[in-house]
Protein backbone atom coordinates (compact mmCIF):
# COMPACT_ATOMS: atom_id res chain seq x y z
CA UNK A 1 0.00 0.00 0.00
CA UNK A 2 2.70 2.36 0.28
CA UNK A 3 2.87 5.61 -2.40
CA UNK A 4 5.14 8.25 -3.41
CA UNK A 5 4.47 11.10 -5.03
CA UNK A 6 6.81 13.33 -7.09
CA UNK A 7 5.50 16.55 -8.61
CA UNK A 8 2.16 14.84 -8.95
CA UNK A 9 -0.86 14.42 -6.46
CA UNK A 10 -2.11 10.72 -5.05
CA UNK A 11 -5.57 10.12 -3.47
CA UNK A 12 -5.01 6.64 -1.82
CA UNK A 13 -8.49 4.71 -0.52
CA UNK A 14 -7.19 2.14 1.84
CA UNK A 15 -8.65 -1.47 1.41
CA UNK A 16 -6.42 -3.18 4.05
CA UNK A 17 -7.02 -4.03 7.26
CA UNK A 18 -4.02 -4.61 8.54
CA UNK A 19 -0.90 -2.08 8.27
CA UNK A 20 2.25 -2.59 8.81
CA UNK A 21 5.34 -0.17 7.77
CA UNK A 22 3.17 1.53 5.23
CA UNK A 23 5.23 3.87 3.96
CA UNK A 24 3.94 7.33 2.36
CA UNK A 25 6.15 10.10 0.94
CA UNK A 26 5.24 13.96 -1.03
CA UNK A 27 8.44 15.10 -2.92
CA UNK A 28 6.94 18.40 -4.31
CA UNK A 29 3.90 16.77 -4.59
CA UNK A 30 0.53 15.45 -2.28
CA UNK A 31 -0.72 12.54 -1.07
CA UNK A 32 -4.23 12.04 0.31
CA UNK A 33 -4.55 8.53 2.33
CA UNK A 34 -8.18 7.50 3.54
CA UNK A 35 -8.22 5.28 6.17
CA UNK A 36 -12.12 6.01 7.13
CA UNK A 37 -13.26 3.70 4.43
CA UNK A 38 -11.97 0.10 5.11
CA UNK A 39 -12.59 -0.62 9.05
CA UNK A 40 -8.91 -1.39 10.42
CA UNK A 41 -8.55 -5.34 12.40
CA UNK A 42 -8.12 -4.93 16.11
CA UNK A 43 -4.33 -4.49 17.15
CA UNK A 44 -1.39 -2.07 16.64
CA UNK A 45 -0.78 -0.61 12.80
CA UNK A 46 1.97 1.48 11.82
CA UNK A 47 2.47 4.02 9.08
CA UNK A 48 4.99 7.05 8.28
CA UNK A 49 4.40 9.91 6.17
CA UNK A 50 7.44 11.75 4.76
CA UNK A 51 7.03 15.37 3.10
CA UNK A 52 9.47 17.50 1.26
CA UNK A 53 7.99 20.40 -0.22
CA UNK A 54 4.36 18.46 -0.69
CA UNK A 55 1.63 17.85 1.72
CA UNK A 56 0.96 14.13 3.14
CA UNK A 57 -2.94 14.01 4.46
CA UNK A 58 -3.85 11.60 6.37
CA UNK A 59 -7.60 10.60 7.42
CA UNK A 60 -8.17 8.50 10.24
CA UNK A 61 -11.46 7.04 11.94
CA UNK A 62 -12.42 9.31 15.35
CA UNK A 63 -12.50 5.84 17.21
CA UNK A 64 -8.98 4.48 16.28
CA UNK A 65 -6.09 4.94 18.88
CA UNK A 66 -3.52 7.31 17.38
CA UNK A 67 0.15 7.86 18.55
CA UNK A 68 2.06 9.97 16.23
CA UNK A 69 5.73 11.26 16.55
CA UNK A 70 8.41 12.65 13.98
CA UNK A 71 9.22 15.89 13.55
CA UNK A 72 9.45 18.76 11.09
CA UNK A 73 12.01 21.27 10.05
CA UNK A 74 10.52 24.26 8.50
CA UNK A 75 7.60 22.60 7.42
CA UNK A 76 4.47 21.82 9.72
CA UNK A 77 2.25 18.72 11.02
CA UNK A 78 -1.57 19.39 11.59
CA UNK A 79 -4.08 17.48 13.69
CA UNK A 80 -7.55 18.77 12.93
CA UNK A 81 -11.15 17.41 13.04
CA UNK A 82 -13.39 16.74 10.70
CA UNK A 83 -17.42 14.75 9.54
CA UNK A 84 -17.07 13.00 6.77
CA UNK A 85 -18.42 15.46 4.56
CA UNK A 86 -15.31 17.52 5.53
CA UNK A 87 -16.98 19.71 7.96
CA UNK A 88 -14.72 20.96 10.87
CA UNK A 89 -15.74 19.69 14.61
CA UNK A 90 -15.71 21.88 17.17
CA UNK A 91 -14.07 21.20 20.85
CA UNK A 92 -17.59 19.74 22.16
CA UNK A 93 -18.43 17.32 19.14
CA UNK A 94 -15.10 15.29 19.92
CA UNK A 95 -14.70 12.24 21.58
CA UNK A 96 -11.02 11.74 22.33
CA UNK A 97 -10.17 7.45 22.53
CA UNK A 98 -6.80 6.73 24.39
CA UNK A 99 -4.50 5.10 22.51
CA UNK A 100 -3.72 2.47 25.11
CA UNK A 101 -7.14 1.27 25.51
CA UNK A 102 -8.42 1.78 21.75
CA UNK A 103 -9.03 -2.21 20.33
CA UNK A 104 -7.35 -0.43 17.42
CA UNK A 105 -4.06 1.45 17.45
CA UNK A 106 -2.49 3.82 15.08
CA UNK A 107 1.75 4.83 15.25
CA UNK A 108 2.02 7.17 12.19
CA UNK A 109 5.31 9.08 12.48
CA UNK A 110 5.54 12.11 10.65
CA UNK A 111 8.47 13.71 8.69
CA UNK A 112 8.09 17.22 7.21
CA UNK A 113 10.85 19.13 5.08
CA UNK A 114 9.72 22.63 3.98
CA UNK A 115 6.61 20.45 4.02
CA UNK A 116 3.24 19.16 6.13
CA UNK A 117 1.79 16.22 7.00
CA UNK A 118 -1.41 16.61 8.22
CA UNK A 119 -3.51 14.34 10.39
CA UNK A 120 -7.16 14.24 9.80
CA UNK A 121 -9.56 12.91 12.40
CA UNK A 122 -12.91 11.38 10.88
CA UNK A 123 -15.95 11.01 13.16
CA UNK A 124 -17.67 8.52 10.45
CA UNK A 125 -20.97 8.21 12.42
CA UNK A 126 -23.90 6.40 9.94
CA UNK A 127 -23.25 7.10 6.12
CA UNK A 128 -26.22 7.87 4.72
CA UNK A 129 -26.65 8.50 0.68
CA UNK A 130 -27.33 11.69 -0.13
CA UNK A 131 -31.36 12.32 -1.08
CA UNK A 132 -31.44 11.97 -4.89
CA UNK A 133 -34.30 14.52 -6.79
CA UNK A 134 -36.27 11.83 -8.63
CA UNK A 135 -38.52 13.25 -11.50
CA UNK A 136 -41.90 11.55 -12.26
CA UNK A 137 -42.42 9.16 -15.01
CA UNK A 138 -43.85 10.46 -18.24
CA UNK A 139 -47.62 8.75 -18.09
CA UNK A 140 -47.58 5.69 -20.13
CA UNK A 141 -49.48 5.66 -23.81
CA UNK A 142 -52.71 4.41 -23.72
CA UNK A 143 -52.22 2.10 -26.71
CA UNK A 144 -50.52 -0.77 -25.16
CA UNK A 145 -50.69 -3.08 -28.52
CA UNK A 146 -47.51 -0.71 -30.20
CA UNK A 147 -43.59 -0.21 -29.05
CA UNK A 148 -43.17 2.18 -31.93
CA UNK A 149 -42.04 5.39 -30.78
CA UNK A 150 -41.68 4.37 -27.21
CA UNK A 151 -37.63 4.12 -27.29
CA UNK A 152 -37.21 7.33 -28.68
CA UNK A 153 -39.28 8.95 -25.81
CA UNK A 154 -37.16 6.95 -23.63
CA UNK A 155 -33.89 7.55 -24.63
CA UNK A 156 -34.67 11.17 -24.90
CA UNK A 157 -34.75 11.33 -21.05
Amino acid sequence: MSSMSLFSGIDHINTHTRLENESFTAMFGSITVDLTRQRLAPGDHTISAFAMFGAVVIRVPADVGLHVDGGTMMGDTEYEWRTVDDRPLSSAERTEVEFETAPVRLRITAVALFGEVKIVRVVTGERTAPALSVEPLPEMSSNTGSYEGETRRIASL
